[in-house]
């Protein structure tokens, strides 16, 4: 199994960390680690998520643009 690393910005809004693990489940991978932050000031979210593929995706198998 490969580890990958996943880090997000974007806009805060409800619903990113369900989007982004229930993604991640449904492509077959195993959420290791995970760490996500608002900045209150810049109303910005980041997210940095280590998984692992567990039926042997490939980073081209991901949409992500």
């Amino acid at each position: 199994m490969t580890n990958c690393v996943l880090t997000v910005t974007c806009k805060s809004t409800r619903g990113i960390v369900a989007a982004i693990s229930g993604y991640l489940a449904e492509m077959g991978c195993n959420i290791t680690d995970s760490s996500q932050f608002d900045d209150l000031g810049t109303g910005r979210f980041f997210m940095r998520v280590g998984f692992v593929s567990e039926k042997g995706a490939t980073r081209g198998d991901w949409l992500w643009g």
